[in-house]
């Protein structure tokens, strides 16, 4: 809680008479004080977010205290004598059940039942020492995933709102409750360019297309076979095959970032029907230009959506939009 305190400060009160003419002897300070330190750093965090230091007192230690356990978390947290449980106190009831150890069950085949949970969060929540086994019988208080879930989530936002500062000068977002997420904000900055013949690449730290543009010319390159295969990585799909945001017969490139993981019907159908209108123009000797963006979800290497927008010697552009589908039919033409 806030309070006053008086002190004599010479060179706060000489600031007082440059700005108003009124000389002050004693300078009210107002002191605010915030118990909550994040573990590592020693910075201010919000309420239940870090080491607990009382005023003139020092952190609670393990024996005492349970640990923060939101996943990713750090610091400790708990019950204090006189004091009733937070609403983000991992100590209050509502924040987890209560397991019995039975026959076999260790600390980390309980932490196991959360997703983020850790096993040192765990012991430091319950006041245990990770190392000595459960007895039969033992209560072990297990937190609720919904806790454990909001505790990602608020360091999450803190951490992407802190990054959003330090990259614009300490302004705040538009939504400074809802800031963009550290992921969106890393990937979609800090792109490289890459230039292959009429085309230009844009691609993000994880290697993945964000953006082509270019002239559509004719000219038929070398495939990658090994990059038609890989395509998508993990999030490849059994119907997908490796497809080229810019096809061979167009000069493009057998670059890992030209291919993606692409529905096979929708590689065979919409997106060729498309090709080969370009094909056809270029043949008649006009000028085909064409920009591509892949949209993606989260991490995912194997883009959701294809938005391609493309003209004919700077004429009106036709606006593609693609779901990376069976069929990818296309919609939005203009």
């Amino acid at each position: 809680m806030a309070n006053l305190q008086r002190q004599s400060v010479p060179v706060t009160a000489f600031g007082i008479w440059l700005r108003t003419g009124r000389l002050v002897q004693d300078v009210p300070i107002e002191v605010k004080f915030n118990p909550w330190h994040d573990r590592e750093d020693g910075r201010f965090t919000f309420v239940g977010q870090g080491n607990y230091f009382p005023r003139g007192g020092r952190a609670s230690n393990a024996a005492s205290s349970g640990r923060f356990v939101g996943a990713g978390a750090s610091g400790s947290l708990g019950a204090r004598p006189g004091q009733a449980f937070g609403k983000h106190d991992p100590q209050n009831p509502r924040n987890h059940s209560v397991h019995t150890v039975r026959a076999g069950d260790t600390l980390s085949r309980i932490a196991a039942r959360r997703k983020g949970l850790r096993v040192s969060d765990l012991a430091w929540l319950n006041g245990l020492d990770p190392k000595r086994p459960l007895r039969i019988g033992q209560q072990v208080k297990l937190p609720h995933q919904r806790f454990l879930d909001a505790g990602r989530e608020a360091k999450n936002k803190f951490l992407a709102l802190d990054y959003y500062m330090r990259t614009h000068g300490g302004r705040l977002p538009p939504d400074p409750s809802n800031p963009p997420s550290l992921q969106s904000q890393i990937l979609d900055t800090n792109w490289r360019n890459e230039s292959r013949g009429t085309y230009n690449f844009r691609i993000d730290l994880i290697q993945r297309l964000r953006a082509a543009s270019g002239q559509v010319v004719e000219g038929r390159t070398r495939r990658s076979r090994a990059n038609q295969i890989s395509a998508g990585g993990a999030d490849r799909r059994p119907t997908d095959e490796g497809g080229h945001y810019i096809a061979n017969r167009f000069n493009g490139p057998s670059d890992a970032f030209n291919h993606f993981a692409q529905d096979r019907n929708f590689n065979r159908s919409a997106y060729r029907a498309m090709e080969n209108a370009w094909a056809k123009y270029v043949r008649e000797g006009r000028r085909v230009s064409v920009s591509i963006r892949p949209l993606y979800r989260g991490m995912s290497r194997r883009p959701y959506h294809v938005t391609v927008v493309w003209s004919v010697d700077g004429g009106k552009p036709e606006v593609e939009q693609f779901p990376n589908e069976a069929g990818g039919t296309r919609r939005g033409r203009r």
